[in-house]
Order: C-alpha cells, then sequence, then structure tokens
C-alpha cells in the first residue's frame, strides 16, 4: 500500500510533468555522458593553458621550452581528437523529444567551445 488513501483522504493525487520514453531516456544519458567527458577535456584544456601561460611568462627555462612546448601540441591535438569524437557521437544521436533536441544542441555548442580553447592555444604554440 503506498498510503496515498490515508494520507490524502481518499482524494486523487495528479502528478505534473513528462515522463520520458525509454528513448529518450537513452538519449539523456548519452548526452550526459558527453557533457562529463566535455567537463574533463575543460579542466585538461585548462591545465594546458596554464603551461602554457607559464611559458610565455618565462617561467620555465629556455632549454625546456622546445620541449614542453612540442608535448603541449601532441596534447592539443590528441583533445582535438577526442573532441571530434564526442561532436560525432552527439550527431548519431536521434531523437523527436523536444527538450532532449534542446539539451543536445546545448552540449554540442558547449563541446565546440572547447574545440575553440583548444584552437586559440594551438595558435599560440
Amino acid at each position: 500500500s503506498s498510503g496515498i488513501n490515508a494520507e490524502y483522504g481518499g482524494s486523487k493525487v495528479m502528478m505534473l510533468g513528462r515522463q520520458l520514453n525509454s528513448e529518450s531516456e537513452a538519449v539523456k544519458t548519452e548526452i550526459m555522458k558527453v557533457k562529463s567527458e566535455g567537463e574533463k577535456i575543460s579542466s585538461k584544456i585548462s591545465d594546458l593553458e596554464d603551461q602554457l601561460s607559464g611559458i610565455h611568462n618565462g617561467h620555465l627555462p629556455s632549454e625546456l621550452q622546445g620541449e614542453t612546448l612540442a608535448r603541449i601540441h601532441k596534447q592539443c591535438i590528441g583533445t582535438v581528437e577526442h573532441i571530434m569524437k564526442l561532436l560525432e557521437q552527439l550527431d548519431s544521436l536521434q531523437t523527436s523529444d523536444q527538450s532532449m533536441r534542446q539539451l543536445k544542441r546545448n552540449t554540442v555548442l558547449s563541446t565546440q567551445k572547447l574545440l575553440d580553447r583548444c584552437d586559440k592555444m594551438m595558435e599560440k604554440l
């Protein structure tokens, strides 16, 4: 027994809101995975930006700069490839649910911003 009858004197309780169907729930799960990966990538990009800034501000001896810049460049390329895979994942998701489409759109935009950050960093290398 749920106890609804006793609590509300036998009245019916109407729940408002939409329940996601299984297709929408699966799409949402995938989008949330991509968002989570995007947050990890954002943190990684911030670390790389800090390293690059330190180099440009002279916090690294000149004899180590070339090697470090090459390592940062390689990590940027790997990060860009990872971002592109995430965008491909998002692109493969199909849904008719308007709220899921909006969530997907917002996630694509935030993921593209990560790509822009990498591009700007690569220009500084």
